[in-house]
C-alpha cells in the first residue's frame, strides 16, 4: 500500500494553466498530480479578462482522489477534509508595488489608507476590486501585492466546495521572498522568473526601493535579459546610492534563468528552485512551477 500522506495542497495559477498538486508528508517523496487544466483565455486579454477565465475554470478543475492512504478509515473523520489549500500566483495575475508610510503613521488603518492612495496613483483606479496585502511597516518602504477580488473569491468557493480551507493566496515573487530571504542582496537586486514573467524587486542599504514585474514576450536570450536589466537599473530611484557594491540573485524555476558569475557589470547568482519532485504528468508548466513555488515557501 502506498505511504503517500498528503500535508496539504498546492495550486498553480498561470495565465495559461492551472496545475493542483498533493504536497507529501515525507519532504523526500514527489507531490501527487490531483489535476490540470489549460486556461482559455481571450487574445490579447485584459488582465480582469484572465482573471474572470481563470475563475470560471476553476469549475472544471476537478481533482483525482487522493492516494490511498491519505483517506480517513471508515467512520472517521474524512481526511480530506482537513486538507489546507496553498496558491501561488503567476506575478502577472498581481499588482505588486512599494509603498513608503508617512512620517508618524499611526496603526494599521493608516498604512492601508496609505497603499489604497498609492494603488490609485499607480494605476489609475481605486482599489476596491484588489485584496491589498502587505509586510506592513511604520518606518520603513515595504511591499504591497494587489490580488483580484474576484479570484479570491473564486478560489475560496472552490475551495468550500471540496471541503478544503483556502490557506494562503500569493504571488510568485512573495514566496521566493519568504524562503530566499536571508540570500537577496541588501544592495542589489533579487530577478525572479517562472514561465514567461520576471519580476525585480531593488533594494538599497537593505531597504526596499522598487519593484516591477514584466511579461516577456517570448525566452530571452542572455543578452536580452542583460538589456532588460541595465534599463531597469535607470529606472531605480535609488542607484548608486548607496556607495556600495551592488549584485545579483536570480531565483526561479524559469529555463531562462542565466547562470553566469557576472552580469551588466554586476556580480551574479542564481538559485534554481527545486523542481526535482515534480510528479509523473505533471510536466514543467507555468503553473506546475507555481504549484512546486508554494511547496518551497
Amino acid at each position: 500500500m502506498s505511504r503517500f500522506r498528503a500535508r496539504r495542497l498546492l495550486l498553480g495559477c498561470s495565465a495559461s494553466d492551472l496545475v493542483l498538486l498533493a504536497e507529501p508528508e515525507a519532504t523526500t517523496d514527489a507531490p501527487q498530480l490531483l489535476a490540470a487544466l489549460a486556461v482559455a483565455a481571450p487574445a490579447a486579454a485584459t488582465a480582469s479578462a484572465v482573471t474572470a477565465a481563470l475563475g470560471a475554470a476553476l469549475a472544471g478543475l476537478q481533482p483525482a482522489p487522493l492516494a490511498a492512504a491519505d483517506q480517513a478509515p471508515a467512520g472517521a473523520q474524512s481526511a480530506v477534509q482537513s486538507h489546507f489549500l496553498s496558491v501561488t500566483l503567476d506575478d502577472g495575475l498581481v499588482r505588486s508595488f512599494v509603498v513608503t508610510p508617512p512620517r508618524g503613521a499611526q496603526g494599521l488603518r493608516e498604512l492601508r489608507a496609505t497603499a489604497a492612495a498609492r494603488f490609485a496613483g499607480l494605476y489609475g483606479e481605486s482599489a476596491e476590486h484588489w485584496l491589498l496585502v502587505g509586510d506592513w511597516h511604520a518606518s520603513s518602504p515595504f511591499i504591497v501585492c494587489a490580488l483580484p477580488r474576484a479570484l479570491y473569491r473564486a478560489l475560496d468557493q472552490w475551495a468550500q466546495a471540496h471541503s478544503w480551507r483556502l490557506d494562503s493566496m500569493a504571488p510568485a515573487l512573495v514566496r521566493v521572498c519568504n524562503r530566499l530571504c536571508a540570500s537577496i542582496p541588501s544592495d542589489g537586486w533579487l530577478l525572479v522568473g517562472f514561465g514567461q514573467t520576471l519580476s525585480l524587486l531593488n533594494l538599497c542599504n537593505d531597504q526596499i526601493a522598487s519593484t516591477r514585474s514584466l511579461p516577456l514576450p517570448g525566452v530571452p536570450d542572455f543578452a536580452a535579459l542583460e538589456t532588460l536589466l541595465a534599463q531597469e537599473r535607470l529606472r531605480s530611484p535609488d542607484q548608486g546610492a548607496s556607495g556600495r557594491q551592488q549584485s545579483l540573485l536570480w531565483a526561479g524555476a524559469a529555463d531562462w534563468l542565466p547562470l553566469a558569475s557576472h552580469m551588466a557589470g554586476l556580480e551574479s547568482r542564481t538559485i534554481r528552485l527545486p523542481d526535482a519532485g515534480a510528479p509523473a504528468g505533471a510536466g514543467s508548466s507555468a503553473a506546475t512551477q507555481l504549484a512546486l513555488a508554494g511547496r518551497c515557501s
